[in-house]
């Protein structure tokens, strides 16, 4: 990917424009919203109704009255709440269908436990899909406060519980939740009980659990932590590539952390059409499927990252967490900081280098615009928590050194652990640790709207790898006459990865004897990387580059594969046939971009298999299907869009996705639906079809064909 110029020159704005945070942000704040209980420990039983996608349970709180109070609340959304009882007792209870509220003649300092028995039909945070084979799937996405979906809890993080789970479904199935299974129990013939256990407390939204046909492979770390790793039994072959690495990783943060890792066993399990990436839940990460890869795919699109990001909010986020959103760098700063050391672990150095580059380029950007914030507003961007807050930590490292920062870490850990925190809580050890004024660290990288990107340049300027890349990036703004070896140069044996790109992007849209020789260093240079920004930059091949770029369709490399395919069909027509002969085998990455791709060239190409274009059709509209994730039906109703023919169970797809629990899967099919609706033909078919349509898609697609 090409980088903008902007913070390679050195003609930076002054840093100053400062926006001057409140101070009270500083102060201790560390306000529950319920000050005066304890809720202590949480025991849930639950059983899941697929048929009707329904929660079935009870909760029991065990809680102590820590000062005078006629009343307690529990969050709870949308729910039928059939009774309250405290010591077994039914008490009197309000209820808003927000909140539980229950009215007691509470004593202080004395213990009580309130049980609730409800039922609930969760709008979000509980999501049941199916998966590839048809099986039903189940997974929860609390999200900072959204589990009282499901389950009558807390929104508020402050307020810390230990729960325990016991989850009734069918036997035939995995159940996987936070803690250690303790035992599991037959209910019936077909229903079993699984129970875990917690044995330390944690915030209402990362209590978790999924449920669907899983194999696993466990683990254990040095010290002795189990490690269980899930899969669906068709991906066995996909096993060693998902999760390479993982103990690595594991064994790497905890000791780079300097803190052992808080909870019973560590859980991975991924899920179709999750929300997101990741998600941290207490010892038990729920991951995205896109991230189940193999062998080829692992160069370009692997786990390594989430994998490493997530487990570190083991500690951060989890073992101590926010008290709000205006500390939320202190949860996400500190898991991209450490997913990326991990990363320099296995990728070596100059990855390290260059990610810290490529943020720094992206927040120096993101500071010349309107959406710009200091790292303290809890209405920032992601880019600016999860980028400048690694930033933030890594400029710290570097100002007080390794030594004072890895003692900074643990002492934070240890004073917090279990609890909430600001973020003057871990500056305040930083300063007595490190015996250094932050003051103006604080400013400069937390307070200030702007990025400090002279401070950040000079920290990157320390890495001879980072000052040979800078040196060749300022050459692109210069002639081509005057750099000839200067990219030759950067194309030598052994080229490195990110050296070789940049020289490789520098002779993008150019075309000279000369430029030819370079590209022919390039392809011969046989990096995977290099030969990547060749397949993405080189769009109309030259004839004498021909053969070379041909060698692309043979690449390890997916996203190699696919920009070489669509530029040679493009480039030389009269080899069509034969390029989509040598490649009509490859699917691609979960998305089967290769394979979609391979479609659309197919049914364009005169006299290729023309008697199957029916069959070739077919197919690409097939992926629109339920059955698939949605990363492959994204990929086909695009392509569907650009071919402008959609059949009618295509159609339905559309809209089916359109109310998508995914929201960027959403958005993106509302648009494609808003296009197409621009004709009368899709229109008319639309209203043909509105009868067969469930409820919530009907009043949808009412809406949009009904001014």
């Amino acid at each position: 990917m090409k980088f903008i110029l902007s913070f390679l020159i050195l003609v930076f704005s002054s840093i100053g424009n400062a926006q001057e945070v409140d101070s009270t942000i500083y102060q201790n704040t560390h306000k529950k919203e319920q000050p005066y209980v304890d809720f202590i420990r949480g025991k849930v039983n639950i059983t899941i109704d697929t048929s009707v996608k329904k929660v079935i349970g009870k909760v029991t709180y065990a809680f102590k009255i820590i000062a005078p109070t006629p009343r307690i609340r529990i969050d709870a959304w949308d729910m039928n709440i059939s009774t309250a009882l405290i010591e077994g007792n039914q008490v009197q209870t309000d209820y808003d269908q927000e909140t539980i509220v229950i009215t007691h003649n509470f004593e202080v300092n004395k213990e009580y436990s309130v049980t609730i028995h409800y039922e609930a039909k969760p709008k979000k945070a509980l999501y049941f899909v199916k998966d590839y084979e048809g099986n039903d799937q189940i997974w929860t996405q609390g999200q900072g406060k959204y589990t009282s979906n499901w389950l009558p809890s807390f929104d508020d993080m402050n307020e810390k519980v230990e729960y325990d789970l016991t989850i009734n479904f069918h036997k035939s199935y995995e159940v996987i939740a936070n803690g250690k299974l303790t035992k599991t129990v037959s209910v019936n013939d077909s229903i079993q009980s699984w129970q875990y256990d917690m044995q330390r407390p944690m915030s209402s939204y990362l209590v978790a659990f999924a449920i669907g046909k899983y194999d696993k492979v466990v683990e254990t770390s040095s010290n002795g932590t189990p490690l269980e790793m899930y899969y669906y039994p068709r991906d066995k072959n996909k096993f060693e590539s998902t999760y390479k690495h993982s103990k690595q990783i594991f064994d790497f943060l905890e000791k780079e952390i300097g803190f052992l890792f808080p909870w019973q066993n560590y859980k991975q399990i991924p899920v179709k059409d999750f929300l997101y990436a990741g998600m941290e839940n207490t010892g038990t990460t729920i991951f995205s499927d896109a991230f189940v890869v193999d062998e080829t795919a692992f160069v370009d699109q692997n786990y390594i990252n989430v994998n490493a990001h997530e487990l570190a909010h083991q500690w951060f986020g989890d073992l101590v967490t926010e008290t709000e959103a205006t500390h939320h760098w202190l949860q996400e700063g500190f898991a991209t900081y450490y997913a990326l050391l991990a990363e320099k672990e296995i990728f070596g150095d100059d990855y390290f280098q260059y990610k810290l580059y490529e943020s720094a380029e992206q927040l120096t950007e993101l500071s010349k615009t309107k959406n710009a914030t200091s790292l303290l507003n809890p209405k920032a961007s992601s880019l600016t928590f999860y980028q400048r807050g690694a930033w933030a930590i890594h400029a710290l490292r570097n100002l007080i050194g390794d030594t004072s920062f890895k003692i900074t870490i643990h002492n934070y850990l240890e004073k917090h652990k279990f609890q909430n925190v600001i973020t003057n809580d871990f500056m305040a050890i930083a300063e007595e640790v490190s015996g250094t004024d932050l003051k103006t660290f604080r400013q400069s990288w937390l307070e200030n709207i702007k990025f400090p990107s002279q401070e950040a340049l000079n920290i990157l300027a320390k890495s001879d790898f980072i000052k040979s890349y800078l040196s060749l990036a300022q050459e692109r703004t210069q002639p081509m006459a005057g750099k000839w070896g200067t990219l030759a140069r950067a194309l030598d044996f052994p080229v490195n990865d990110y050296i070789g790109q940049e020289a490789v992007y520098q002779l993008e849209g150019k075309n000279s004897p000369e430029i030819i020789a370079l590209y022919d260093k390039a392809f011969e240079t046989n990096n995977i990387f290099v030969r990547q920004a060749i397949a993405n930059t080189l769009i109309k091949i030259p004839k004498e580059l021909q053969e070379q770029y041909e060698s692309l369709l043979k690449e390890a490399s997916y996203a190699t594969i696919e920009p070489a395919l669509y530029h040679l069909w493009t480039s030389f027509p009269e080899k069509r046939k034969e390029y989509l002969d040598l490649t009509k085998e490859i699917v691609g990455f979960n998305t089967k971009n290769i394979r979609m791709l391979w479609l659309v060239l197919a049914l364009n190409t005169k006299d290729y298999h023309t008697s199957e274009h029916q069959k070739f059709y077919q197919e690409l509209s097939g992926y629109t299907s339920t059955k698939f994730g949605f990363g492959i039906r994204e990929n086909a109703f695009t392509y569907l869009e650009s071919l402008q023919t959609f059949s009618d169970q295509s159609l339905l797809d559309l809209l089916e996705g359109a109310t998508h629990h995914n929201w960027r899967f959403r958005n993106s099919c509302r648009k494609i639906l808003d296009n197409i609706l621009k004709s009368e033909k899709y229109k008319k078919k639309y209203v043909a079809l509105s009868n067969s349509l469930p409820k919530n898609q009907h009043d949808f697609l009412k809406k949009k064909i009904i001014p």
